[in-house]
């Protein structure tokens, strides 16, 4: 198990200033998704375009950082008053040390103070149970059937946070 590292940080997406790439990030995340899930590693069209796809409709991206490596993610994509939680990952050897609720934290903060969002909504594999008790320990609910339409996967389960 790694240790906890005080150097570690979170980043804004917007101010990585090019020291991080859209590459390394679909690295970090496909490995992740290839360890949690056995998912092959593919071109993700979001993180190929982080400023598009996140970032220009009023969402945001972070990263953590420790030892000037990623150590996890996490993405908001902003439609309006419902936003989706995504891309949080955390480094198997990283978890169970606070980073993920830091992570998580910058999120909702953002979300609260710099967006209309009333609604976060995810998608979460149905085999990601430490996961799954994250989330509900952040007080999102899990529910049967999505009330948007987004991306997801044979396999996934559904969650639903109302923002105050």
């Amino acid at each position: 198990m790694q240790r906890k590292n005080k150097k570690m940080k979170i980043i804004e997406y917007k101010n990585l200033n090019n020291k991080y790439t859209n590459n390394q990030i679909l690295e970090f995340i496909n490995t992740c998704m290839y360890e949690f899930l056995n998912r092959p590693f593919k071109e993700l069209k979001d993180i190929i375009d982080i400023e598009g796809h996140y970032i220009k409709s009023g969402g945001n991206f972070w990263i953590a950082i420790d030892n000037e490596k990623i150590i996890g993610t996490i993405a908001l994509e902003n439609r309006g008053d419902t936003g989706i939680l995504k891309r949080l990952y955390i480094k198997n050897e990283y978890q169970h040390q606070g980073i993920g609720t830091k992570l998580y934290n910058a999120f909702e903060e953002y979300v609260k103070e710099k967006t209309n969002i009333k609604t976060i909504y995810l998608a979460c594999g149905k085999v990601l149970e430490n996961a799954h008790k994250f989330y509900i320990k952040n007080a999102f609910k899990k529910i049967d059937n999505l009330e948007i339409e987004m991306y997801t996967v044979e396999g996934d389960d559904f969650f639903k946070k109302e923002i105050k």
